[in-house]
């Protein structure tokens, strides 16, 4: 039993050191994360005696997906979303269809396996760009909000219009027939029916949290939300990731009234490490299913090579030819349209829709290998240029003073109404002035900040972290001969920790 046990331990082990391994490699060459994540997995498949690993489509869609697609859509900004609505329906709906229409049509002229039937069905899978995807990889970057908005929306919105799509495809291909009216109408009712569960999920749960006190039961109540809308959802016949999209939304949208800072505090903690742990082992599991699609298909290495190259250049064309085309997006600059068209990953959730696939299905196996070998190339040929094509298009460090920028106006909106209590009277004049002398410090190091010749600003950090050391050694003695008790200390060490992550940010 021990060394049945043994393989799969150790293989745990393993993914979990190359999670680890990727993170480190990806924060020093500022390439996404999600490119080596997706490689070292494949490099484990491909390891000599490490048994095959299997994803089941399940996982991702009842395991995974309903928590990342949520963050996903709760992180959403309100005002560039409300502003780019037209651009990022119009994405979501046009370009997917057009993207399904382009795949489906191509693949069933130029892939000789695939027939009709077969072709469209790969389009379905295709035509999305993938929510996971495109937040950890846009994410790690520096493009502006407006274009991390649209397509982290476009890609929230479209994964549900095409796992819709693909649920009708599916059907039509298995029943042998398709009612153009009658695939119309279910995709409505999916949709709609979706994102009126989402909110209807959404207005209970923010009731709810408005009259919970406890940060454990609402971060907890804020981990079960995604499932609550998602499954339910799914159960009814409905689109549960629209309906997630729309909870996640609701709530983003409103979270300035839901939560206390000290929650607030803590459920960013809590959701951060929680998306990190599970985008990280998504996009390693989707590497390590290379063995178990090459394995599944059959023929010549250079005819399917040279599909699956066609099948990613359909994919990449058409949405350039969008981007470039559409009279929506006349009022974008060009630059903003090459990033938006540079931006369409694709991942685990097309690689979830493909494995859904029922083994009688003509032509699973190649709907497969095509599927993964197009996730692969969005996210390694995309992907590891990104970083640097924002800079040479010059998007690099603009959010950085635009962030320091603000801090400066908030500050001085700070001591203005300092000078208003001052006039009133409204307390001592020495608090009055040790509050002035703090914001004008804080002020004097933002400028400084901004003026790239200034260096007070470095001596000041260091000056600070060194009375932090210093409150931290006497917390640590006070702790040590008894004059404080453990919880205490810890209160105050985490007052220190938010004072010296303050400095960093």
């Amino acid at each position: 039993m021990i060394a049945a046990v043994r393989q799969p331990l150790l293989v745990a082990l393993a993914l979990g050191a190359a999670v680890l391994v990727s993170a480190a490699i990806a924060r020093r060459t500022r390439v996404p994360p999600p490119v080596f994540l997706v490689l070292a997995g494949l490099v484990i498949a491909v390891i000599p005696g490490v048994q095959e690993i299997r994803l089941p489509p399940d996982v991702v869609f009842y395991g995974f997906l309903p928590p990342l697609v949520y963050a996903a859509a709760f992180l959403t900004a309100p005002r560039e979303a409300r502003e780019n609505w037209a651009s990022i329906l119009l994405l979501a709906f046009g370009l997917t269809a057009a993207t399904l229409l382009a795949v489906g049509v191509v693949a069933w002229a130029a892939v000789a396996v695939l027939g009709a039937g077969a072709a469209f069905l790969l389009g379905a899978i295709l035509g999305a760009t993938d929510p996971i995807s495109a937040t950890s990889v846009i994410g790690a970057t520096s493009a502006p909000e407006r274009l991390r908005t649209i397509l982290e929306g476009e890609s929230l919105v479209n994964d549900g219009v095409a796992l819709v799509a693909f649920s009708i495809a599916l059907s039509a291909v298995e029943h042998g027939h398709l009612s153009v009216g009658g695939g119309v109408l279910e995709f409505l009712q999916l949709s709609a029916g979706g994102a009126a569960f989402g909110i209807a999920v959404a207005f209970v749960i923010e009731h709810v949290r408005r009259r919970i006190h406890d940060s454990e039961v609402e971060i907890g109540t804020s981990l079960l939300t995604p499932y609550l809308a998602y499954i339910p959802a799914d159960r009814l016949h409905l689109s549960g990731i629209l309906a997630t999209v729309a909870c996640g939304l609701y709530l983003g949208w409103r979270s300035g009234g839901i939560f206390r800072p000290e929650v607030r505090l803590q459920s960013i903690v809590f959701w951060d490490i929680f998306t990190f742990v599970l985008n990280s082992v998504l996009f390693l599991l989707l590497g390590t299913q290379f063995r178990a699609v090459l394995n599944g298909v059959h023929g010549s290495a250079w005819v399917l090579a040279g599909d699956a190259l066609l099948v990613f250049a359909v994919v990449v064309a058409i949405r350039f030819v969008w981007m470039f085309t559409v009279p929506h997006l006349a009022g974008f600059a060009r630059r903003d349209r090459v990033i938006l068209g540079w931006g369409g990953m694709r991942g685990a959730l097309s690689l979830a829709a493909a494995l859904s696939i029922p083994a009688a299905v003509h032509a699973r196996e190649e709907i497969l290998f095509l599927t993964f070998t197009t996730i692969l190339a969005t996210l390694v040929v995309l992907g590891i240029p990104l970083p640097w094509l924002l800079d040479r298009l010059g998007f690099r460090g603009t959010r950085i003073e635009q962030r320091l920028r603000a801090r400066q106006r908030v500050t001085q909106a700070a001591l203005e109404r300092l000078a208003e209590l001052e006039e009133e009277q409204a307390a001592p004049a020495e608090v009055i002035v040790g509050l002035r002398r703090l914001y004008e410090s804080r002020l004097g190091r933002l400028e400084a900040r901004l003026d790239a010749d200034a260096g007070g600003v470095d001596v000041h950090l260091r000056l600070r972290r060194e009375l932090l050391a210093a409150e931290r050694r006497t917390l640590d003695e006070l702790e040590r001969i008894g004059e404080v008790d453990y919880s205490s200390a810890r209160a105050i060490e985490h007052q220190l920790d938010l004072e010296e992550s303050g400095l960093r940010a």
